[in-house]
């Protein structure tokens, strides 16, 4: 198992990156910088000549494109090369049409969405994001269809040695259902990053909440996000 670096330059400096093979859940708030890690650590992959995959559940994946392209960068040659594998879950509607370059299916499809992960494997992705998933959504979805989807998780990122980055926002209200839901998302993933906006310092801020095999410090890290650079830890 390597780190790959995430082209956060402070926090690669602290943990050496994220390690491949693990389950990585950036948890918080909407608009903490959850969604930009995610698309930085991508992004850094490309650069090195690596694979990547983002599975999109709350846009439309040109929109995913523009949200890259407004820092800077464009993922459009790397999906024409292969090296961009496109996927939504999110569900689509006629009469809109549907991207050529996207893989379309269903969370709710078990087997769907593991035929979908060999087909990230087989293209020899190192790199895979998901998300924006929502508390709410785990609501929708009982615990007894979760625990094997979870496991499967766990188990593909780890066997084909793929850093899976999930990127989740916190529910501002809390059914028993939904926390447990979510403690089993949170209970299984190796590294857990937490988000927050602090209304002391008007600062965006993460905190490192668990990193296995790693020493990584506790507090919380303010940072900014930047349109020439994405996310730096200040």
């Amino acid at each position: 198992m390597v780190r790959l670096k995430t082209g956060i330059r402070k926090f690669d400096e602290l943990v050496g990156g994220i390690e491949s093979g693990s389950r990585t859940i950036l948890y918080g708030p909407p608009g903490t910088g959850k969604s930009v890690f995610a698309m930085q650590f991508l992004w850094e992959g490309l650069k090195n000549g690596e694979a990547v995959s983002y599975d999109v559940f709350d846009k439309p994946f040109p929109r995913l494109r523009w949200y890259f392209k407004s820092f800077g960068w464009d993922i459009e040659p790397y999906e024409e090369a292969g090296k961009f594998i496109s996927i939504q879950a999110f569900p689509h509607f006629a009469p809109y049409p549907r991207d050529p370059r996207v893989i379309y299916f269903s969370l709710a499809d078990f087997e769907e969405m593991k035929r979908i992960d060999r087909i990230i494997s087989d293209a020899g992705v190192t790199r895979f994001a998901a998300g924006d998933f929502h508390e709410w959504m785990f609501g929708t979805l009982n615990v007894e269809y979760m625990v094997p989807v979870e496991t499967w998780t766990v188990n593909w990122s780890y066997y084909d040695d793929i850093a899976n980055v999930d990127i989740m926002t916190a529910a501002s209200a809390r059914d028993m259902k939904i926390v447990e839901a979510t403690d089993l998302d949170i209970n299984v993933a190796n590294n857990l990053i937490f988000f927050r906006f602090n209304e002391e310092t008007c600062q965006r801020e993460m905190r490192i909440v668990k990193m296995e095999g790693v020493e990584h410090p506790l507090e919380w890290l303010p940072f900014k996000i930047t349109k020439k650079e994405g996310i730096q830890l200040l």
